[in-house]
């Protein structure tokens, strides 16, 4: 039996964007383009989109709705989400990022979907990055003297890890305060 392909990070934020009910084709990429956080992360080109939805479909994680007719009297394929397409997106949003290069795109966008689904989803997810990226900085740590100091080059690498793995373990720690304080209806603060 062949394993069904799991979205990717996209396709998941169109996923998110379906639960909250049926759209078109055009207002979905609408919404995605013009979504606060994801779309300083991403801009998807409307044949791209197209192709996703498409990708999507062929997963069994979205299908047509059922045709609604517009005041043109055309009709407009809309699309719904599946409950397939639901369990994939709960468990893309509570499933932390398993690469540091991967925080920059996936695991922001992760967290702009898990807040949408509260506030205790949100500190799920930091939490469990938190624990992954301790991991990674606990491992780097640990071979900080296997590191040959006599060979800059190695040092560099390993030094620059190092420093940007303990700088999201602030940054999460942080993130989390003002997750907490903006449930609290606390004022947010700046980055302290």
């Amino acid at each position: 039996m062949a394993r069904r392909a799991t979205p990717l990070t996209m396709e998941h934020i169109i996923l998110a964007i379906l639960d909250e009910g049926p759209l078109h084709g055009y207002e979905l990429h609408q919404r995605l383009n013009h979504m606060p956080g994801v779309s300083k992360i991403w801009n998807v080109k409307q044949a791209l989109f197209y192709s996703k939805l498409d990708k999507l479909e062929a997963g069994g994680f979205i299908r047509k709705a059922p045709v609604q007719i517009d005041d043109r009297a055309s009709a407009r394929v809309a699309f719904e989400l599946t409950s397939a397409g639901k369990a994939s997106l709960m468990d893309w949003i509570s499933t932390p990022v398993r690469k540091a290069r991967e925080l920059r795109q996936i695991f922001l966008g992760k967290l702009i979907i898990a807040r949408r689904f509260g506030q205790d989803a949100a500190i799920e997810l930091i939490q469990k990055q938190r624990q992954v990226s301790q991991g990674w900085y606990d491992h780097l740590v640990s071979d900080l003297q296997a590191v040959d100091a006599q060979v800059m080059d190695e040092l560099i690498v390993h030094t620059y890890r190092l420093y940007r793995d303990r700088a999201t373990l602030h940054w999460l720690d942080h993130l989390e305060g003002q997750i907490r304080k903006a449930g609290a209806g606390d004022e947010i603060t700046s980055y302290d």
